[in-house]
């Protein structure tokens, strides 16, 4: 019984190792049209209030990511920021470059500024200066549903 708990946990860290990797692929792919002189930032289309849109008037991201949410979000932004610093190494995120926990630098929970993109899927926003220098603007950070 033991051996088949051990089991179940190491086969869902797998997959949750998996979703995460794809979510930051397909994040990094759609990155890739941009100039590569230019750091990640977000489109000239990011809300810049923190007025909710009318779709996150109707959904929390509990409801879109699980009740763990706090902690997928945590890592599947840390995992995006590393990536964008790989691809760019002029681009510097502070809780990667300092190895400290993103909560250092943003809170995560109920207030989190995001909208749901046309598939569905949350994208987090946090302004300028807060995760990486105030250079590169408002940063956003698409995050993949876990239940489709």
């Amino acid at each position: 019984m033991k051996k088949n708990r051990m089991q179940i946990s190491t086969l869902l860290t797998l997959l949750l190792c998996m979703l995460l990797l794809t979510a930051c692929g397909a994040s990094a792919a759609e990155s890739e049209g941009t100039d590569p002189e230019t750091p990640p930032q977000e489109s000239a289309a990011a809300p810049e209030t923190e007025e909710p849109s009318a779709q996150q008037e109707d959904v929390t991201l509990e409801e879109l990511l699980g009740e763990d949410y706090v902690n997928y979000l945590t890592e599947t932004i840390t995992m995006q920021m590393a990536n964008r610093m790989e691809k760019d190494p002029e681009v510097r995120y502070f809780p990667i470059e300092d190895n400290a926990p993103l909560s250092d630098y943003v809170t995560i929970g109920g207030t989190t500024k995001f909208e749901v993109d046309e598939e569905g899927n949350p994208v987090i926003y946090f302004p300028a200066g807060t995760v990486t220098d105030e250079a590169n603007g408002e940063q956003s950070f698409r995050i993949p549903k876990l239940y489709q």
